[in-house]
């Protein structure tokens, strides 16, 4: 899997110190009988994931959450932008529903390159990325 050997030799260049550095949680899996690359990765100001089932990192999407005050309470509002790459509505939906299933308190960084984006596709991407989550978080 080459886009996980590229995530793997990478390493934030500034750090201080070594437990600054930030290791990335990655997994290969199949998803609808495709391989599927799948990185993870949360710092102090935002959250990377990388999902792509061609070796390639595709669209770059940013995804922030706002609170609006409504007479209930506030509501949690997601807005995605794309960076670069497709422009699709395919990909800005389940970036913003991926955002939401794993409760995004920072900015969200995703590069997405799916061949399909049916719903189970991407709950099954949205499974492996709260298992990495939890990893992360132990």
């Amino acid at each position: 899997m080459e886009l996980l050997d590229v995530m793997k030799n990478l390493s934030i260049k500034h750090s201080s110190n070594e437990s600054e550095q930030q290791i990335f949680k990655s997994v290969a899996a199949d998803i609808d009988d495709l391989p599927t690359e799948i990185v993870f990765a949360e710092y102090s100001d935002r959250i990377l994931i990388i999902l792509s089932q061609y070796q390639k990192i595709g669209s770059m999407l940013l995804v922030h959450k706002d609170q609006v005050p409504s007479p209930l309470g506030t509501n949690d509002i997601y807005t995605t932008k794309v960076i670069f790459g497709a422009t699709g509505e395919e990909q800005q939906v389940a970036a913003r529903y991926l955002a939401e299933a794993i409760n995004i308190t920072k900015p969200l960084c995703i590069f997405i390159n799916l061949k399909s984006y049916d719903i189970e596709t991407v709950k099954a991407c949205k499974d492996i990325i709260l298992d990495l989550k939890q990893e992360e978080s132990n």
